[in-house]
């Protein structure tokens, strides 16, 4: 199947931009078939190669193919698949591919083939000079909300969800990173710093043992979740804080999980 649809991919475009552009005959499309051989070996002649020769600067580019396999395009028993055809068009310095292919005429159709080199020629002293090169696109800034009510890692300040600032983020930031959280407090130190930013993945839910950003009781904590035999917790890292016992009276929602 992917052997037949290699040997004709170039042919489905042939055929398809024939019939809706040019409303040919399938006759006809198989005269264009038939004709591509042609084409190809008077390219080739014309770059002066020989048909081992292409092989090897085929073999070259990553495209095994013998010399009896050129032989065969040129007398059009088979055809090259478009990887194939483009490398060929490349080797022979085939700008217009349209034009000379398939009759259509392009931008260089009245130059012969010295013409055609300098115009080759002339794009490649062009690309090598800078100057005219396609300048790459500008990234887009990716911007990531960043609360301004700092989530407590003390004695807890509410986590507004509409208070925030939009910040310019680099690749520093982790890329599952959905906002950032400027902490307040000490109790997750030496981990996190009072005053240092935190990047959070916005989630519902959090496994155990992994730090996030919680409401409790309508106050914003950074803490890790803790599930022991003897209940569920949020825990600081440094051993001054008491753990917070999380039961089921109490009001908890989980923001998201820090990524630091």
């Amino acid at each position: 199947m992917s052997r037949s649809f290699d040997r004709d991919a170039f042919y489905l475009f042939v055929v398809f931009f024939c019939e809706i552009r040019y409303s040919m005959s399938r006759k006809e499309i198989e005269m264009v078939k038939k004709s591509l051989g042609g084409i190809l070996a008077a390219l080739r002649r014309e770059a002066g190669y020989t048909q081992p020769q292409v092989s090897e600067i085929l073999r070259g580019e990553g495209v095994e193919i013998r010399t009896a396999g050129i032989s065969k395009w040129e007398k059009g028993l088979t055809q090259p698949n478009a990887t194939q055809f483009l490398t060929l068009c490349r080797i022979y310095g085939v700008i217009d591919v349209m034009g000379t292919f398939m009759d259509c005429p392009g931008p260089v159709e009245a130059l012969n083939a010295e013409g055609r080199r300098l115009v080759s020629d002339y794009i490649r002293v062009l690309a090598a000079s800078g100057l005219y090169a396609e300048k790459p696109k500008e990234r887009e800034p990716r911007l990531l909300p960043l609360y301004s009510l700092a989530a407590s890692a003390g004695t807890g300040q509410f986590l507004d969800g509409e208070d925030y600032e939009l910040t310019e983020v680099g690749s520093q930031t982790p890329a599952e990173a959905d906002f950032g959280v400027r902490i307040a407090g000490d109790s997750m130190e030496p981990d996190i710093r009072d005053g240092q930013t935190v990047w959070v993945r916005r989630s519902e839910t959090l496994a155990n043992g992994r730090i996030g950003i919680f409401s409790l009781d309508g106050q914003g904590f950074c803490k890790k979740l803790v599930q022991r035999q003897d209940g569920v917790f949020l825990i600081s890292i440094n051993p001054e804080y008491p753990p917070m016992r999380i039961t089921p009276e109490r009001d908890l929602r989980v923001f998201g999980e820090v990524l630091i």
